[in-house]
């Protein structure tokens, strides 16, 4: 005779053992009556939307405002301090990484030479292309 262990390990081998035990009978008739299984249409139009599949929130605006921020108090600690910007930010490389004396100094050079206009037209147009890059439509395979 077959016991209820053997019929747990295996239920569809030992099928025979439901008739003749009343324990396991009962198990399966409780079990049958709780799982319920519906079958439900699903509508994909009332699934909210994955942040790829294009979702209009942007946060653009609040890293703009954080970046103002934070360049604000810079910019007020810069003042508060008495030291202009530049000389402090490029005095702060220098003494926390010695070999990039020579760098920076180049780079001093260089800004006073060509002047900041420069250099903010230089941002604004290589940040536009890396922007106008990321906006393009794929081509080929979606990465």
């Amino acid at each position: 005779m077959m016991t209820c262990d053997e019929y747990l390990q295996d239920p569809e081998e030992h099928a025979a053992h439901v008739a003749s035990c009343e324990t396991c009978r009962a198990l399966i008739e409780e079990l049958d009556d709780i799982v319920d299984v519906r079958h439900r249409a699903i509508s994909l139009d009332a699934l909210p939307l994955a942040p790829w599949e294009g979702a209009s929130h942007r946060t653009w605006p609040l890293v703009a405002a954080g970046l103002a921020a934070v360049l604000i108090l810079a910019i007020a600690l810069f003042f508060a301090s008495g030291v202009s910007s530049l000389n402090g930010i490029a005095s702060a490389v220098m003494s926390a990484i010695p070999p990039v004396q020579p760098v920076v100094r180049v780079l001093q050079l260089t800004s006073h030479a060509i002047g900041v206009p420069v250099i903010a037209l230089l941002f604004v147009a290589i940040n536009s292309i890396l922007f106008l890059l990321l906006r393009r439509s794929p081509k080929g395979i979606d990465v």
